[in-house]
């Protein structure tokens, strides 16, 4: 990707919110009178996005700058752009060459046979109260007690209401919300476990070193069902059981040979954004590499799914403004619509949000603004759902979180390496709960339904986040972990984190056979 880097003198039009052509850079980077040009561009206060060499020219000359001598690649950013006119588009100091193969401006309506959108995040928020959050616990408690009122493992299922002081109680089980859990020096575990009646104070010995390692499992406000003996005092815990996939979960099959890729992290404005390698994901989907072997392996490919941070956003994290190239999240937006516009329009696009995106920074979280990503919203294959969204694609059904809880979780497992991902989504599907703690650093808003549970099992389970590819198949659930776009940043590396960036997958939907891309390699 070429950049270029701006003058102290343009660094004042990109301020004020002006865009340039590569071919007007480099006009008024070379202008004798550049600071004239500028101070006229602002005086003017010409309404337009991005401006083209005809503009800059016109205002050196002293011509008169009109919506009828404005080109095509300097309208407002809310109008079309006619993409067989506009060969490339150059937002604050990054310019996107299109590849050599044409892209057709008509595209075909959003319609497709084989994709059903199953639920995207419907919003009907509580207010952030006590009440507020104990009917979206309750909600919880009740969604997630369901699955273990249909097992047969489990038996004598009682109630706090059972648990009567200095009275024993012996082989019970009971499910439960845990509302703590400690480690004790000796290595046992004390938890508050609480039901809608009431609490309970429960324990794990260390002595029972399988049950005692199970426990380093269990997390904060998940529900689980925990079976034991009451001594009128305390329950002596002797088995614990996960909601969990069921070990007879068979996943669904697509009807005939098609391919998914899945993509995440891309980072559209950003510094460190790889976009040699995601020129070369589009060159692979359009069959244009120089391998034939994937040039027909990418024309298989019918759907994308994005598990989120498709831009890198503003103010995310400390220092952020040091790795933008693009500071404009909508224009972020629009240069992001660039890449996904090239890829051929035959290829179902399915895009939810992360935390960079413009959404809400709760869990669950809303779809990206029509007002910020006009542009993506104009491709008619591209499907715009909030996070997590559940989609059936040739019969196969795939639920896409952006994976915000990974290091949550993570962080409340000391088993569980922190550079890893796949292990916490795991806990996703035994916790049947894709954000299970409270109050940590995911967001959870007080919603009247608790959309965050796993209620319908997928066969495919995508998140993105961490920056870390990863997959692996649990009870017939194809977990996938679709990595980034992005090369390391600095505040990564203070972290510790290292992005496997340009490595992805791609599921065979008819037998989810997965196949690592890594597109660092592949040319």
């Amino acid at each position: 990707m070429l950049q270029m880097v701006p003058s102290k003198q343009l660094r004042k039009l990109y301020e004020a919110g002006y865009q340039l052509t590569p071919e007007a850079f480099t006009e008024l980077d070379a202008a004798p009178n550049i600071s004239e040009i500028i101070e006229k561009i602002l005086e003017l206060k010409i309404e337009t996005a991005i401006l083209s060499i005809e503009d800059i020219k016109n205002i050196s000359t002293g011509s008169s700058v009109t919506e009828h001598n404005i080109s095509a690649t300097s309208k407002n950013i809310e109008e079309p752009i006619d993409q067989n006119e506009v060969a490339e588009i150059e937002l604050e100091t990054i310019v996107v060459t299109k590849p050599k193969e044409t892209v057709s401006s008509s595209r075909r309506e959003k319609t497709s046979l084989d994709l059903q959108i199953i639920s995207s995040p419907q919003i009907t928020k509580l207010s952030a109260s006590a009440a507020g959050f104990k009917q979206y616990f309750n909600n919880r408690f009740d969604r997630i007690s369901s699955f273990f009122k249909q097992r047969r493992d489990i038996r004598n299922l009682v109630t706090t209401t059972d648990f009567i002081e200095n009275q024993k109680n012996e082989k019970i089980s009971i499910i439960g919300l845990v509302y703590s859990k400690r480690k004790n020096k000796s290595g046992s575990f004390s938890l508050d476990v609480e039901d809608k009646y009431g609490r309970v104070q429960a324990m794990i010995f260390q002595s029972d070193s399988d049950l005692a390692y199970k426990a380093e499992f269990i997390l904060d406000d998940s529900v689980l069902c925990f079976t034991g003996d009451w001594n009128g005092r305390f329950l002596f815990i002797k088995d614990i059981y996960w909601p969990d996939i069921p070990y007879n979960h068979k996943p669904n099959s697509s009807y005939e040979d098609a391919l998914a890729l899945f993509l995440s992290d891309i980072h559209v404005g950003s510094r460190h954004l790889a976009g040699d390698l995601l020129l070369r994901v589009i060159k692979f989907l359009n069959g244009n590499l120089e391998s034939n072997k994937y040039n027909e392996v990418g024309k298989k490919v019918k759907y994308i799914f994005v598990a989120g941070d498709v831009v890198d956003g503003v103010g995310i994290y400390p220092g952020q403004a040091n790795d933008l190239e693009v500071d404009n999240i909508q224009f972020q937006y629009l240069l992001a619509a660039e890449y996904f516009e090239q890829i051929r329009d035959d290829v179902e696009i399915i895009i939810i949000p992360g935390n960079h995106d413009a959404a809400r920074a709760a869990e669950p979280q809303t779809p990206i603004p029509k007002e910020f990503a006009p542009e993506l919203y104009k491709l008619d294959n591209v499907h715009m759902l909030g996070s997590p969204a559940y989609v059936k694609a040739h019969n196969i059904e795939v639920l896409m979180t952006h994976g915000n809880s990974i290091m949550d979780i993570n962080s409340a497992i000391p088993a569980i390496p922190h550079e890893t991902s796949i292990p916490a989504m795991v806990e996703m599907l035994k916790n049947r709960h894709l954000v299970p703690i409270y109050g940590k650093r995911t967001s959870i808003a007080p919603e009247v339904e608790d959309q965050l549970v796993i209620n319908q099992i997928p066969d495919i389970l995508q998140a993105g986040h961490t920056h870390i590819a990863g997959d692996e198949t649990y009870k017939g659930v194809t977990i996938i972990n679709s990595g980034t776009f992005q090369y390391q940043t600095s505040y990564q590396k203070s972290m510790n984190i290292n992005p496997t960036t340009g490595s992805t997958y791609v599921v065979n939907l008819q037998n989810l056979q997965r196949t690592n891309m890594n597109f660092q390699t592949i040319s």
